[in-house]
């Protein structure tokens, strides 16, 4: 048959029990293929949570090694920084060495040793007493008792 003869056909009286029946038949089709699109849309909508979920995860994880990478330069860093820090202060200890003090005063500035002959002790009285000026700042007091030191370790030395 073609789409003329079926035109040009008189429809065929339907029973309305027949009628109702193909209407249900149509509206569970309906509701079928409704079903159906939810049920893709519901499937579509959890591939993308899961998907973006693995996004971030990875993203995290890569988060995670770069920091962790910066971690380790600023450990090793730290750990150079350390050594050097030892390096210098141990050449620090190794130049207020009291010979290299003797050798510098001997040959650069030409002082000499005291001998015995040289000392001159001075007695004191009793009642003498010193003044210690207590507006000096600290840097002149610091001045002055690092020139007492030095002069009481070289006059120990002699």
């Amino acid at each position: 048959m073609t789409k003329e003869t079926r035109r040009n056909q008189t429809p065929i009286p339907i029973d309305s029990a027949e009628q109702r029946k193909m209407a249900r038949k149509k509206e569970r089709a309906r509701i079928r293929r409704s079903r159906e699109r939810i049920r893709k849309l519901a499937i579509a909508a959890m591939i993308a949570i899961v998907m973006a979920g693995a996004v971030g995860t990875v993203v995290g994880y890569i988060q995670v090694t770069d920091l962790t990478k910066k971690v380790e330069d600023k450990q090793a860093q730290l750990a150079q920084l350390e050594s050097e820090c030892t390096s210098l202060k141990a050449k620090k200890e190794n130049s207020v060495d009291l010979s290299q003090v003797e050798n510098y005063a001997e040959n650069v500035l030409g002082l000499v040793k005291l001998d015995r002959s040289q000392e001159e002790y001075l007695e004191l009285q009793k009642n003498d007493q010193v003044q210690v000026n207590e507006g000096s700042s600290g840097v002149e007091k610091l001045a002055s008792s690092f020139v007492k030191s030095f002069s009481a370790i070289l006059s120990f030395l002699r």
